[in-house]
């Protein structure tokens, strides 16, 4: 990077936070604070900060708070006080580019229509799959909510420059715009390589154990995982299943423990404050994500970075996350594909500690906030630079697909 950029954020997640558990917000913290450290200034709005630790003084919090009556009042209300911040700041920060951070499809950046400056989406995360009523149809009110939720994302999409996704999957948040292709590239989030380490505690093979480290409710798959649990224990009755996270499900999942009276080999952590987690990660043999469409899983990252194998399903953002060399993927639902998956590596110490290898050796490869920086970076010069050739060309938003191939990003994919 030749020279700082002055960079807007309009939004980075509904609370910004370097400690807290919301995923949003630490990441777009890690995003912050790394930019910052490359020399860039960062001007951030912001509805809710709890930092622990000081962002250099480079970066500019204004934090907005807006309670105002309805989500949709309390939203326009943001909008304009958003603009009238740029606009206040731009008497006297030339502005190089607008990042706005995830979620992305909150429509803040269309508070900025019209300004010209360059504006970058994301990182999107894939969506979830569509929750249904039990007759399996979508409900009047969740149709009209995605009609809402599509109708925002296209208008963004359009006055956008370029898009950031985490993934191929990713790529179900975007809308198609017919003839207006807009460019994508391909980011993955930052992983603290030094905090989420493999050093310090060896896995004991005399007591090995499945950890599980998140939200307890159905779509993460914990009820498949603690009957899949009870097959391991018949084959593995000193195998321990640490169940690390709260939720609506903790009481279904304690009950199901107690009907298949495997009580004693289940540890329910609770809530595990980030400090300790990687200490959590490097105890366990196997991390275990059965969810139904984990659109991107920012404990399977750290668990890779620690050095273990993973078990997850192959629906949504996972595979492309782990791949076949980092771990073993079941189908969603499939309980006995689960069991024997975790068995398999159970049985198998050599073929864990070469997943666990290949996990650490791709983070490092690919994760680290430093590459995934430097691949920023590149991308908003790449931004800077096609918006200032549009406009000498006077290349309309419809000609895009002729200017940006959409190869580079298939090739990015394949880098990812």
């Amino acid at each position: 990077m030749q020279s700082p950029l002055n960079i807007f954020v309009p939004h980075c997640s509904d609370l910004l936070t370097d400690h807290r558990s919301h995923g949003d917000g630490l990441i777009a913290h890690g995003f912050i604070r790394h930019l910052s450290e490359r020399g860039h200034n960062l001007f951030v709005a912001a509805q809710e900060v709890d930092l622990q630790k000081p962002l250099p003084s480079n970066v500019h919090i204004f934090r907005m708070g807006v309670r105002h009556g309805t989500q949709l009042v309390s939203r326009l209300v943001y909008m304009s006080q958003v603009r009238s911040l740029f606009m206040r700041l731009r008497r006297q920060v030339p502005f190089d580019i607008v990042h706005q951070m995830n979620p992305v499809y909150t429509g803040i950046s269309l508070s900025l229509w019209g300004t010209g400056v360059p504006t970058v989406l994301g990182t999107y995360v894939a969506r979830w799959p569509d929750a249904v009523d039990g007759d399996g149809k979508q409900s009047a009110g969740m149709r009209f909510a995605s009609a809402v939720r599509t109708c925002v994302a296209a208008l963004q999409q359009c006055a956008a420059d370029r898009v950031l996704l985490t993934g191929p999957v990713a790529a179900n948040r975007l809308v198609s715009l017919g003839p207006i292709k807009v460019p994508r590239s391909y980011l993955a989030h930052g992983i603290d390589t030094e905090l989420f380490s493999p050093h310090g505690k060896d896995e004991d093979d005399n007591d090995i154990s499945i950890l599980y480290f998140a939200h307890l409710t159905k779509r993460k798959g914990i009820l498949d995982l603690i009957r899949a649990f009870a097959d391991v224990v018949s084959a593995y009755p000193k195998c321990t299943l640490c169940i690390a996270g709260s939720g609506p499900e903790a009481g279904a999942v304690q009950g199901w423990a107690e009907r298949l009276a495997i009580t004693e080999r289940v540890k329910f952590l609770g809530h595990v404050d980030r400090v300790a987690a990687p200490g959590i990660y490097r105890g366990c043999s196997v991390y275990c994500l059965p969810s139904n469409g984990e659109p991107y899983a920012t404990t399977i990252l750290e668990a890779m970075s620690c050095g273990k194998p993973i078990v997850f399903t192959n629906a949504g953002g996972l595979p492309h996350m782990v791949g076949p060399a980092g771990g073993i993927g079941v189908e969603v639902g499939d309980v006995k594909g689960l069991s024997q998956a975790l068995c398999h590596l159970l049985a198998d110490p050599a073929r864990r500690s070469a997943m666990g290898e290949h996990n650490r050796r791709r983070v490092l490869e690919t994760m680290t906030w430093e590459r995934v920086i430097d691949r920023l970076e590149e991308i908003y010069i790449e931004t800077i630079e096609s918006k200032h050739h549009e406009r000498r060309q006077g290349v309309p938003p419809a000609s895009r697909s002729a200017i940006y191939p959409e190869d580079s990003s298939r090739r990015e994919a394949r880098e990812c």
